[in-house]
């Protein structure tokens, strides 16, 4: 098997805790849910 290199250029984020970086690992070490009772329509 022949590996190949990977390159991380940056990172990003659009989440029900955040919409960047920032505000979604601050999201996570404050124990917040991205998760809601769903109210746009019957389910």
């Amino acid at each position: 098997m022949i590996l190949k290199r990977v390159v991380v250029t940056g990172l990003g984020a659009l989440t029900p805790i955040g919409n960047n970086i920032a505000e979604f690992w601050q999201g996570l070490i404050n124990g917040v849910s991205g998760a809601a009772p769903i109210t746009y329509f019957d389910a």
